[in-house]
């Protein structure tokens, strides 16, 4: 997780991480237990101080990239990529085109086979070796 999030480098994006808790909740007239997860995202200032925020306030591109975070942990902790060696990146146009290039080229080294759908300006980012399909 620290190294994705190193990788787009949001200077006040610390960590991410998710908590799985029980939680009372009601159901009707009857209260049952149920596990549900919580999101913490720890920011910093330019000072220095670190404080805990929440998804509500991260920018879009900011939640592009921490979905595509836990996707890529979720592929590589439950061994996905042994049975579905494929990865499909889209609809990533809230993220600049330089982060895009980045998140491409990390995401290759785990994926036998990665396709990122792109708008052109974005596909330009990307290093030449990349194939590309321009018309269907």
């Amino acid at each position: 997780m620290e190294i994705v999030l190193d990788i787009p480098d949001y200077a006040n994006l610390d960590r991410i991480w998710i908590d799985r808790v029980e939680r009372d909740v009601r159901e009707g007239r009857r209260k049952v237990t149920k596990s549900v997860f919580d999101l913490h995202v720890i920011r910093s200032t330019e000072s220095g101080t670190t404080y805990e925020d929440t998804i509500d306030h991260l920018s879009e591109s900011e939640r592009e990239v921490t979905g595509l975070v836990f996707a890529l942990a979720g592929h590589l902790v439950h061994d996905v990529y042994e049975k579905v060696p494929f990865i499909l990146l889209d609809s990533l146009e809230a993220i600049d085109s330089n982060r895009i290039a980045t998140l491409v080229d990390y995401f290759s080294e785990y994926a036998g086979y990665l396709v990122a759908a792109l708008l052109p300006e974005d596909a330009a980012a990307l290093d030449d070796e990349y194939e590309r399909v321009t018309e269907i």
